[in-house]
């Protein structure tokens, strides 16, 4: 059965004749986010009845990434970016000698690079090897033992478009007496994120959330984690502000809004809301369906052409990114971009990225390039 764009393609900028395959890098501007950023700019110009305008659409936006994990409003905070998030995480455990932290060998650099500093406190960063490029929850479970605190995982893999089933990650946390802390940020949008089964979830903003940079999505389960202590404290992080004759006491606000030191992104929560408002009509699930439908194509196409596939075949293990294997996968990406077929490339792979803005005309788009090599 043909896939047609769910959402037309003419409602985004610099597409037309294009094959826009990456959304797992960079996804399109939308038109309509043109008019969102005029409307933030008319209220930056209209004073204190602007300024509380602008943060009414901050409060709902809030609303709506709130809804898209299933958790309230309250427990989500605007943060610079997913890693800002990953480090308030990780910031959040008691760290004791000997604990460890699991991560698999194949994650975002985000979810490593922070254990580096725990190994002062004799903490362990406990690699999961992958095999073959793919990461075997089982072996997720035997890494994770009685002194893990935390155990970190993409829900959808940024180098292998792989899916982990979040329900076993939380088992596993749970079993074990961690907290499991989950980088959704190329699962959220395409594929449905269940935040409570999450004690930590984060998320960037600008791939298939459809939005841009300097907003980043923070959940956490106070029930579970306790109320956190901002890393970084501004006005922002308390319910009032401080007055004489002690202007250094303050109360944090009650909910995860005292994680902002100060104002998040408003131009970028602008185009947030917009976006979600823009992908509100679809459900998660014919979203995924779609990418399936078209993940389906490339991995026959792409097998068919003799391409090293490192994404899982089955669709339960994958959502919008379809990877293989490259030596110049740099080089291939750029020779792709120069016959407008725009897929991403690097560590040694090439993801081609569909979403809901795609259709088989960009797959056979792709092959057609491909088959010039």
């Amino acid at each position: 059965m043909p896939a047609t764009p769910v959402l037309p393609k003419s409602q985004f900028v610099g597409i037309d004749g294009v094959a826009h395959l990456c959304t797992g890098g960079e996804a399109p501007w939308l038109r309509s986010h043109d008019e969102a950023c005029r409307r933030f700019g008319e209220l930056k110009s209209g004073g204190m009845a602007g300024r509380d305008a602008i943060f009414d659409v901050y409060a709902r936006g809030k609303r709506q990434a709130a809804a898209l994990l299933g958790v309230k409003a309250e427990r989500v905070a605007f943060l610079a970016h997913a890693s800002e998030g990953l480090n308030q995480a990780i910031a959040a455990v008691d760290w004791r000698p000997g604990d460890n932290a699991v991560v698999a060998d194949l994650e975002f650099p985000s979810l490593v690079y922070p254990l580096s500093r725990l190994r002062e406190a004799g903490v362990e960063a406990r690699l999961v090897r992958s095999r073959n490029h793919y990461v075997a929850i089982d072996d997720v479970a035997a890494a994770a033992d009685s002194r893990t605190r935390l155990l970190l995982v993409s829900q959808v893999s940024y180098l292998t478009g792989q899916r982990l089933d979040l329900a076993r990650c939380a088992e596993i946390a749970r079993t074990r007496g961690a907290w499991l802390a989950v980088d959704a940020t190329h699962a959220l949008g395409v594929a449905s994120v269940d935040g409570d089964l999450c004690d930590f979830v984060v998320s960037a903003c600008y791939k298939w959330l459809l939005a841009t940079h300097g907003v980043g999505i923070f959940a956490y389960n106070p029930a579970r984690v306790g109320e956190l202590q901002p890393n970084v404290l501004g006005w922002h992080s308390a319910a009032e502000r401080a007055c004489a004759p002690d202007p250094l006491t303050h109360d944090l606000r009650h909910d995860a809004a005292r994680l902002e030191a100060g104002n998040p992104s408003l131009l970028g929560l602008f185009v947030l809301d917009n976006a979600l408002h823009e992908l509100s009509p679809f459900d998660t699930s014919a979203v995924l369906a779609h990418a399936h439908a078209l993940g389906d194509a490339l991995v026959d196409g792409l097998r068919a052409r003799g391409r090293t596939l490192i994404t899982p075949v089955d669709p339960s293990e994958r959502a919008g990114n379809i990877c293989f294997l490259a030596d110049d996968a740099a080089g291939l990406a750029a020779r792709l971009a120069k016959r407008n077929v725009l897929v991403w490339g690097s560590d040694g792979r090439v993801r081609v990225s569909v979403h809901l803005y795609n259709d088989d005309e960009d797959v056979a788009r792709c092959f057609a390039a491909l088959d010039l090599e």
